[in-house]
């Protein structure tokens, strides 16, 4: 079932199926603030519509493109030039993209009790909204399927120009915490930072503490995080992270695609309501890493071609 109410300005769509719920702001960078299964609220509570837009990277699944940050915004890429806008002055870096924050148009494929499927995308004609920052053409998509199973995403991005596109995707997967819950990612190395947040060239091995994080698990608050990580799937082959509400006994699985070779990981200053587990396909400013695309994941779309990345939210009472 699909219900739409008052947005900011726009709509608000909820989609239900098999005793799911989710709800969809497209206003706000076509983003899934709220998911329930089985009962069990999996993102961050949304206190109101307004506190989603004014900080729309702590609730729900907002997209990241590019993702995390850009050494001061600039880049050189087949031989053209890109200038983000520096919108982190402190560090002098460009952060997130544009993509979050532009009204995206929703429509719904299919709508049953068993299952729905809507489609959220985002046309960057010549001309668009962040055109001289980015000058290129693209088409975006956001295909969410809500049914018995828990939440799908299908991603697609389609190079509509002629030349090649090159391209960073992440999220900033806001995901509800309580002082029991247990964090496991699929975390491989540390990749150290400076102090402008940027890689400084070393992977680091986990630290003891960090090892927990592919093993027993960590509290999400157990120390200030905002710490990137290569991605190395767990031994099941899943790439991925788990919450355990312990209290609750219910417990959250994310699995997303290999593309996504990297994790930030960022508890808004051990705040406690909620944490970020963000895959994202580069390693933090990729454009200007002096080491090959197969290892920094920076990302490119021939013309005409479309990129194609899955993942999924599932919950489940234990």
């Amino acid at each position: 079932m699909i219900t739409k109410s008052k947005g900011l300005e726009k709509e608000l769509w909820t989609i239900e199926a098999a005793g799911q719920k989710a709800m969809i702001l497209p206003e706000v960078g076509g983003e899934l603030i709220e998911l329930c299964i089985d009962g069990i609220e999996v993102f961050h509570k949304v206190e109101s519509l307004e506190a989603v837009k004014a900080e729309c990277t702590s609730y729900g699944l907002p997209i990241l493109f590019p993702p995390n940050r850009i050494d001061g915004g600039h880049f050189t890429f087949a031989g053209k030039e890109y200038q983000f806008e520096v919108n982190e002055p402190a560090t002098g870096n460009s952060l997130h993209g544009f993509l979050h924050k532009e009204p995206w148009e929703i429509e719904a494929l299919q709508d049953s009790d068993d299952e729905v499927v809507v489609r959220l995308f985002y046309q960057a004609e010549p001309g668009w909204a962040h055109y001289d920052v980015y000058p290129v053409t693209f088409l975006a998509e956001v295909i969410y399927t809500l049914n018995k199973e828990g939440l799908f995403q299908e991603v697609r991005i389609t190079n509509t120009g002629k030349e090649v596109m090159p391209y960073g995707l992440g999220w900033h997967t806001a995901f509800r915490i309580t002082p029991s819950t247990v964090m496991n990612i699929a975390v491989g190395n540390r990749v150290e930072m400076s102090e402008r947040i940027l890689p400084t060239g070393n992977l680091l091995p986990l630290s003891e503490d960090e090892q927990k994080l592919r093993a027993e698990g960590l509290n999400p608050v157990y120390a200030e995080m905002d710490d990137h990580f290569t991605a190395k799937p767990f031994a099941s082959g899943i790439n991925g992270a788990v919450l355990t509400h312990k209290e609750e006994g219910t417990r959250v699985i994310y699995t997303v695609d290999p593309f996504y070779k990297h994790w930030m990981v960022w508890n808004c200053n051990q705040e406690g309501s909620f944490v970020c587990i963000e895959p994202q396909n580069w390693r933090v400013n990729a454009p200007n890493l002096p080491i090959p695309a197969e290892e920094s994941g920076m990302g490119s779309i021939e013309a005409g071609e479309t990129l194609v990345v899955k993942a999924c939210v599932k919950a489940e009472r234990i």
